[in-house]
This record gives structure tokens, sequence and C-alpha cells, in this order.
């Protein structure tokens, strides 16, 4: 037995253009890592995948790996955690897409920090990450970002 098994092959024929996004989700811990994972699952409209580690090298290995059209991050603004703040995470965004160019990857900040709000529009503005969520990610704007996500891939045109 092998503990990586080899990447099946991407689906073709009929029926392919009909694949759902891989969507990653990474947040400040793992059991909120799972949580967020089962969440989008539970929603529809992906293959959810969980990165439960949020070091740079295992966040960008398993999106690699895995090959995610979809990553959503979470940041975390405590004092004294530099690692999970914006620039942090655009470093992470702009790895994976350096690997990935076509994934797409959205920030998730807890609401109360108006102050991350200019550097949050200037990653977005610069094209680092494809949008951000402030608060409580509702179903909805989900939804959106995965509907997003599927129109961006081959075929997405007829979903």
């Amino acid at each position: 037995m092998s503990l990586f098994r080899k990447r099946e092959p991407p689906a073709s024929g009929p029926g392919a253009e009909q694949a759902l996004p891989r969507a990653a989700a990474c947040f400040t811990t793992p059991a909120m890592t799972r949580r967020a994972a089962d969440w989008l699952g539970n929603l529809g409209g992906c293959r959810p995948l969980g990165i439960l580690s949020d070091d740079y090298d295992d966040v960008v290995w398993q999106c690699t790996a895995e090959r995610a059209d979809l990553l959503l991050l979470e940041l975390d603004f405590s004092n004294g955690v530099e690692d999970k703040d914006v620039s942090s995470r655009c470093d992470i965004a702009v790895e994976v897409r350096r690997k990935l160019p076509d994934c797409r990857i959205y920030l998730v900040c807890e609401d109360g920090h108006p102050e991350k709000l200019a550097a949050l529009e200037k990653a977005a503005e610069l094209k680092l990450i494809d949008g951000y969520c402030l608060g409580d990610l509702t179903d909805r704007q989900a939804r959106a970002w995965l509907r997003e996500t599927a129109e961006t891939m081959p075929g997405g045109s007829a979903r």
C-alpha cells in the first residue's frame, strides 16, 4: 500500500464538462479547516479539501498536488500572529498562482478590523487574490465563488 496514491488523470469524454471544482480550505486551526471543508461539501458544487497545515510550503504543495481550483485562506489578526496576516497570505497566493495559474484565491477575514481593509483591497486590485470576505462567509458568497471558479474551468461555460 502506498501512502501517496497516484493522481487520477482529469476526466475526459462525455460528462467531463460537469467536473466539479476542487475547493481547498486552509483556516487558522485544523479543526476550523475541517469544518470549512465539510461546510463546502454540504453546500455542494465542489469537491472539498481541507489543508490542515497552514505552513507556506505545505499549502502550496497540497494545492499543487491536488490541483486545487479554488483556495480559501483564513486570516488571523491576533497580536503576534504575523504568518496569517494579509501579506503572508498573499505570499501563499502568489506561489499557488505561479504553479496553478487558474486557481482562484479568496481570503476570509474576521470582522472588526477595518484597518486591514486597505491592504485587502490593494491585494485584490493587484490581482494577488480574487476577492475577500470580511465577517462570516455566507453560503451565498461561497456559492458565488464556486460558480465563478466553475465558469473559469475548461468547459466551464457549459455549466
